[in-house]
């Protein structure tokens, strides 16, 4: 059997023993989008996927998971995924491609705080506050924090309430902006009441600060997500089975492995996608056959499955 009608048997074999409604698969996907996703991995797909999606384009959102209740990635979600994906890329070095531009954005959301915050007291002799502490980032905003005094803590500071809907487009213009050469996932600012201002462009490590797994060691790059990582199924909740196109040092490249938001333990689930619908088959072949007859995670269930 190719790789087609291996996972034609499997839903076959769902259908006569569950009697879940699967959801319908799709038409053939098309070249367009399969250029679309290779310019997103940089590379061709591999054959067998190419086969499998020219039978189908993944499945419609009616009825249940075609994979055990997990979904037949569409090139649809194929493509947002990648695209996410390649938002967590950092560079190495940092550039400001257009600093004009940049600083204009920049000082419209400086003025915005700075408008808000209180006007002078004493005649206008004594200024009414130090600083303003805010963050803000792609549709995210954090404070702003008012320092009445340079005496003033972090334990004292007063919280300011204004509306960030006001500011937003600058925000997501600047970050749309900066992202193809800078990557950042926040702006922190120190705005200061003589008008001078600090500013550091914060990037999260979610990877570095994680103890990932590797099952078997060194063969999984740790990161929850990877632009070389294609999703082929997903759990709707952010997890994926998918095949890696940038193994470890000590992986092979297209192995199937569990990788996403809640996956910290990722496992070489199989080969090629091929090995893992075989592996699939062969559980069948058991009277209590784990892949049908367990409530736990379909991830956890193939974890064990390949651990055996």
């Amino acid at each position: 059997m190719n790789v087609v009608e291996k996972l034609q048997k499997i839903i076959r074999v769902q259908e006569e023993q569950t009697k879940m409604k699967l959801g319908a698969l799709n038409e053939p996907i098309d070249s367009n989008a399969i250029q679309g996703i290779e310019a997103l991995l940089e590379e061709k797909l591999p054959n067998e996927i190419i086969a499998l999606y020219e039978y189908a384009n993944g499945q419609n959102d009616s009825g249940n998971g075609i994979f055990f209740g997990e979904q037949f990635c569409n090139s649809e979600e194929i493509i947002r995924q990648l695209n996410f994906s390649r938002t967590l890329i950092k560079y190495e070095e940092n550039t400001i491609a257009n600093p004009d531009q940049s600083e204009y954005l920049i000082k419209k959301i400086v003025n915005f705080y700075s408008s808000k915050a209180p006007k002078k007291s004493f005649f206008g002799l004594k200024k009414a506050w130090y600083k303003i502490e805010f963050q803000c980032g792609l549709n995210s905003f954090g404070g702003p924090y008012l320092y009445k005094s340079e005496s003033t803590t972090a334990h004292n500071r007063e919280i300011m309430r204004v509306d960030t809907s006001e500011i937003e487009e600058y925000v997501n213009e600047l970050y749309n902006l900066e992202q193809p050469t800078y990557r950042w996932d926040e702006l922190r600012f120190v705005l200061f009441s003589d008008g001078n201002y600090e500013l550091e462009r914060f990037a999260y490590d979610f990877d570095q600060e994680i103890p990932f797994t590797s099952t078997p060691e060194h063969a999984i790059k740790k990161k929850y997500f990877h632009f070389k990582w294609l999703p082929i199924f997903s759990d709707y909740g952010g997890n994926y089975i998918g095949i890696d196109l940038d193994p470890d040092s000590k992986g092979k490249r297209g192995q199937v492995i569990n990788f996403g938001r809640d996956e910290e333990d990722m496992f070489v689930l199989a080969e090629n996608l091929e090995d893992l619908f075989d592996k699939v088959l062969n559980e069948f072949a058991k009277a209590e056959n784990s892949v049908l007859n367990s409530e736990n995670h379909l991830h956890e269930i193939l974890k064990d499955l390949v651990s055996k």
